[in-house]
C-alpha cells in the first residue's frame, strides 16, 4: 500500500478495483488509495475531507461509496467519534445492474425441450452474467446457480430428468465479471412447470 494502514475499510468497485480509505496508524487517516488486482499496484487517490478509523464505507446503487461515522482520536471516546459522511465518486461511476423483468416464453415446460428467457432492467449489458436463486419440488431451501445465463435473452434446455413440478426463481444477480459474484440478489418471482 502506499502507506501503512490499521482499522481501515476495504471497499470492491464494480470495476473489479478495491478503494482502501482511512485508518488509525499513529492518529486518524484521511488518506485513500485503489488497488488494481490486474497490476497488483496501490495508487493514492487523495485524502477525505476527515481522517477516521473503524468507519463504514458502503457501495451505492450508482457506484459511489458512502463513507461515515468512525473515530478520529485515539482512545476511543464519545468525544473521538464522527458524526460526518462523505462521498468517493469513482472516476467512471458503475452504475449496479438491476433486473425488473425476466420472462420464461412459457409457463409449463416438457421434460426434454426447452424454454426461453428474456431479461430487462437497467444498466445491463448484452454480455451480462445471471446469478439465480432458487426452489424447486421437494427443495427444503433455495439454492444458487452461477453464471446460469449469459446475455439478456437465452434458450435452456431442460434435462430429461429434472423433477417435475414448479421451479421458481425467487432472485436475480446481474454482473458483467463471470467470476464476480459479490453482488445482492434483487428479489423476483419467477416460476416455470416441468412435466413429464
Amino acid at each position: 500500500m502506499t502507506r501503512p494502514r490499521e482499522s481501515h475499510t476495504a471497499t470492491l468497485l464494480r470495476d473489479g478495483s478495491v478503494l482502501m480509505a482511512g485508518a488509525q496508524y499513529t492518529g486518524a487517516v484521511a488518506s485513500t488509495e485503489l488497488y488494481d488486482p490486474k497490476t497488483s499496484i496501490f495508487t493514492f487517490s487523495g485524502d477525505m475531507n476527515v481522517g477516521r478509523f473503524y468507519h463504514t464505507a458502503t457501495l451505492l446503487m450508482d457506484g459511489r461509496i458512502l463513507i461515515a461515522g468512525g473515530f478520529t482520536a485515539w482512545p476511543l471516546a464519545a468525544t473521538a467519534q464522527s458524526h460526518t459522511a462523505e462521498l468517493y465518486v469513482p472516476a467512471v461511476p458503475i452504475p449496479t445492474p438491476v433486473v425488473k423483468n425476466f420472462r420464461f416464453d412459457r409457463a409449463v415446460v416438457v421434460a426434454g425441450t426447452s424454454y426461453a428467457v428474456d431479461v430487462s432492467g437497467s444498466n445491463l449489458t448484452p454480455e451480462m452474467y445471471f446469478d439465480v436463486r432458487f426452489t424447486g419440488p421437494e427443495m427444503g431451501q433455495s439454492a444458487v446457480v452461477l453464471n446460469w445465463q449469459r446475455g439478456l435473452f437465452a434458450s435452456h434446455g431442460v434435462d430429461g430428468s429434472v423433477a417435475s413440478g414448479t421451479w421458481t426463481i425467487i432472485g436475480v444477480r446481474a454482473h458483467e465479471i463471470e467470476s464476480d459474484h459479490t453482488g445482492i440478489f434483487f428479489p423476483l418471482t419467477v416460476a416455470v412447470t416441468v412435466v413429464p
